[in-house]
């Protein structure tokens, strides 16, 4: 895949911090942040659309498992719990 470079100036200084602190805490790079918050946008503003792959859905979850780790709790035991409440 090809990638392009795209610059943003920033109009608050303090703006900069808040966005490394957000992508930090979703475990990406500022670039990946920045990217899903445009696609976000332009999806929101109908330039793109809205529902993703079932491939990219995947691999997104796959993503956030990887980050996270295992959970320590069997999923029957969460299917139990659930049905229960």
């Amino acid at each position: 895949m090809r990638t392009a470079r795209l610059n943003i100036y920033l109009d608050d200084p303090a703006l900069r911090e808040k966005v490394k602190i957000a992508a930090a805490r979703r475990g990406v790079s500022v670039s990946a942040y920045a990217l899903m918050a445009l696609r976000r946008q332009l999806a929101e503003d109908g330039l793109l659309p809205t529902a993703e792959s079932p491939q990219e859905a995947a691999r997104a979850l796959d993503a956030i498992r990887e980050r996270v780790g295992p959970i320590g709790v069997p999923v029957r035991l969460l299917i139990e719990e659930g049905r229960r409440r």
